[in-house]
This record gives structure tokens, C-alpha cells and sequence, in this order.
């Protein structure tokens, strides 16, 4: 046995006739569309509705800290920002401790929006890997998040915003 943990049998990755990215980028792309059937119904798009997510879970993040926990650039986030403050759905508030900075926050409507999608979502997601056992799923888990952490792509939650010397 050449790799001690893969049996002389078993197919390489280059056996299985497809690159692991081109995969990544397919189940991409099944979940983004999967999770589109309901976003849209809100006219909200994957990355719209992962934005307002974020923000839910963190109120008061800055559009740095949300551009990393959504996987997007500044200027895609930014533009995802101002969509969804143009629809009234979040705010962005002056940071106390720098004037540059931009804080957000839901408003109610952007929690109903949120509370109305996040079941839907959730099913749309577990439908993703419902194929799999759920053991299967969790170690499917498991072995995405260790590829992003081995590549610094796994957001790190934002540090807490400073509080302004009296």
C-alpha cells in the first residue's frame, strides 16, 4: 500500500475522472440552486439571504467581518449591502469607535423576511445531502470544514467591536 489509509484497490482521486475543485464547484452550484427556489420567492438571492443570516447571528458586524463569513469580495458585498438596505430590510449604523466604519443590523422586516425563509432554507439544505446517511453527512461535514480551515478559508467570527474609552 503506497498511502497507508488507502487500500491498493481502492480508485486515486484522478481514478474517479474528475477533479475535486470541478466537484466542489458542482455541489456548489446544486446547493445554490437549491436554496434559490426559495430565496427567490422573497427576491432575494443565496448570497442576499446568507448576508441577512449573517447579520442575524451577529448584529452589529461590520461589512469586512460579513464579506468574509459569506464568502464574497468587498465590492460584491458592499452592493449586497445597499440592496438590501435599499429594500429596507437592514441598517448600517456608524461604528462609535470609527466614523469609516459601517455596523449592520436587521430590521423587522428583514427578520420576517428571515423568520418566513429560514425553514425553508434548512429543508432545501438538508435535502442537499439527505443521499448520504445522516453519520455520512456529519463526517461529509466535518471533512469540508477541516479542507477550509487547512486553507484559511473557514470565516473566523469577528471580534467583538470596541468600546469607546470614556
Amino acid at each position: 500500500m503506497a498511502d497507508s489509509q488507502v487500500p491498493d484497490d481502492e480508485p486515486s482521486v484522478e481514478d474517479l475522472g474528475m477533479a475535486p475543485a470541478l466537484c466542489a464547484r458542482r455541489l456548489y452550484q446544486l446547493g445554490a440552486a437549491m436554496v434559490a427556489v426559495h430565496t427567490l420567492e422573497a427576491r432575494l438571492s443565496p448570497v442576499q439571504f446568507a448576508a441577512l443570516q449573517a447579520v442575524h447571528n451577529q448584529p452589529g458586524l461590520d461589512q469586512r467581518a460579513l464579506a468574509g463569513l459569506i464568502a464574497q469580495d468587498a465590492p460584491t458585498t458592499t452592493a449586497v449591502v445597499e440592496k438590501l438596505a435599499e429594500r429596507g430590510l437592514l441598517v448600517r449604523g456608524e461604528s462609535p469607535s470609527d466614523g469609516r466604519t459601517r455596523l449592520l443590523s436587521l430590521t423587522e422586516a428583514g427578520r420576517e423576511v428571515l423568520v418566513k425563509l429560514q425553514p425553508q432554507v434548512r429543508k432545501a439544505q438538508a435535502a442537499l445531502l439527505r443521499p448520504l446517511p445522516r453519520a455520512e453527512q456529519l463526517q461529509f461535514m466535518r471533512m469540508l470544514v477541516t479542507l477550509l480551515e487547512a486553507h484559511g478559508k473557514m470565516p473566523k467570527p469577528p471580534a467583538p467591536p470596541a468600546v469607546p474609552a470614556d
